[in-house]
């Protein structure tokens, strides 16, 4: 017990904070957020055998994997979140969103305001049938998603005490996973989504020492 009071305390699993840097979202992403991952490591390979007399084969490193992370939201009423989700997802293809083509309307988007009635979002305008899709550059989509591993404490200002942070380099979400809707006892409507990034970078900071460096990392 000792040990453990002079390490800070136990460690909670309901206790991160999630930002996705992308301009415009703000914390209500991170306020919405009620499900992340700090991602594996893992490296993959090779067999060598015959090294020395006698000896069986062994393994050898060669490549660093990263695998993808998850992350999950709770839905407000507006469905900020899946929203979101559609709109980053989308401008990888650029299928969605009401562009012009030297000034002249060529399609409709799904973001087309159509009223909060469901009789007016069915007699919208369809969208052509023959329109095209575009594979986006991945300087445009991609974004650093930080996940801050913090702990309640009176150490840091606010607060929150902040040990690692995970920064997943150059993220995209390449599914999102459907939203499960029934009748019965209600509950939150949550959706979630999987990435990819390129690699990972892993910041430390030792909170019986020194000020954490949340606000220095994601601006939060």
């Amino acid at each position: 017990m000792s040990f453990m009071n002079s390490q800070g305390g136990m460690s909670l699993s309901n206790s991160f904070i999630v930002k996705i840097d992308i301009p415009g979202t703000g914390n209500a992403m991170a306020f919405l957020c009620d499900e992340a991952q700090l991602p594996n490591t893992q490296a993959a390979t090779g067999t060598i055998k015959g090294r020395y007399l006698g000896e069986g084969e062994i393994n050898y490193p060669h490549t660093r994997i990263f695998t993808e992370m998850q992350l999950g939201f709770q839905c407000d009423a507006n469905m900020a979140p899946l929203k979101f989700l559609n709109d980053w997802y989308s401008s990888i293809f650029t299928e969605y969103g009401y562009y012009t083509e030297g000034g002249v309307p060529k399609d409709f988007g799904y973001s087309e305001r159509a009223g909060s009635a469901p009789r007016l979002h069915r007699e919208a305008k369809r969208r052509i049938d023959n329109r095209t899709v575009q594979l986006n550059y991945p300087d445009n989509y991609c974004a650093n998603i930080y996940v801050h591993k913090t702990e309640r404490g009176p150490r840091s200002k606010g607060g929150v005490r902040t040990s690692l942070t995970y920064v997943m380099e150059r993220a995209w979400p390449f599914a999102i996973d459907a939203v499960p809707l029934q009748f019965g006892s209600t509950l939150l409507t949550k959706v979630t989504c999987q990435l990819y990034y390129t690699r990972h970078t892993i910041f430390h900071n030792d909170i019986t020492k020194a000020v954490p460096f949340l606000n220095i990392i994601s601006g939060i």
